[in-house]
């Protein structure tokens, strides 16, 4: 005699919060990927999104999904779909995700798309293997995949606008979708010191 045992939705949850998006150090449900959850018995039926299309981790998300879901006491089988529509915004992340990220600060000021922004100090990787963006002062920063391919992508020769059309063809995504959020960016390392202004320069030793 075998005695079944209730799959309970918050242990499914606690499952896929061990599950991350490889380019962003938050969990799948707080990045609001997750757009159904349906438990059927002992079978479970996941449709989520990923934060854009053509994303390499696709296969490799979908199986990490499907195997956590499978250690789910109750759990005998996982169905995970991969959804597009609707497209995943930065809106469907939770407050702390926003806060992890930056999202929580204000969007203004911003700058102008017409900048030309150059990329000042280095980059290297920190020993967890995150992104470190360090200014003149020797101040360093924990970035996320996109604020590095940014502040690359600011070498002087790029306005802004011309930044997020590159990045928007990269991901697959309508410029308007990525614009604001990558002025806010360039706007918040010209603020910290990770990106210079080229029209601010002075000649301050004139001797």
């Amino acid at each position: 005699m075998s005695i079944s045992v209730m799959v309970e939705k918050e242990r499914v949850l606690e499952a896929l919060r061990n599950c991350y998006d490889p380019e962003i150090p938050v969990n799948i449900v707080d990045l609001g990927l997750i757009y159904d959850l349906k438990i059927d018995g002992g079978s479970v039926f996941v449709k989520m999104t990923l934060t854009a299309q053509g994303c390499p981790a696709h296969a490799f998300l979908k199986e990490e999904v499907e195997r956590q879901l499978l250690q789910v006491p109750g759990v005998d089988s996982a169905q995970v779909d991969i959804v597009w529509d609707p497209p995943w915004t930065p809106e469907r992340m939770s407050d702390e995700a926003k806060k992890q990220l930056g999202f929580d600060r204000p969007q203004e000021p911003s700058v102008p798309l017409e900048l030309k922004p150059i990329r000042s100090g280095s980059s290297r990787s920190a020993p967890d293997g995150s992104n470190l963006l360090v200014n003149k002062r020797g101040e360093a920063y924990k970035v996320s995949d996109d604020v590095k391919a940014v502040w690359e992508l600011c070498d002087g020769s790029k306005s802004v606008g011309e930044v997020v059309g590159v990045l928007a063809e990269r991901l697959g995504v309508p410029i308007e979708e990525i614009a604001g959020q990558v002025a806010q960016m360039v706007y918040e390392m010209l603020q910290l010191g990770l990106l210079a202004n080229p029209d601010e320069f002075v000649q301050l030793d004139l001797t």
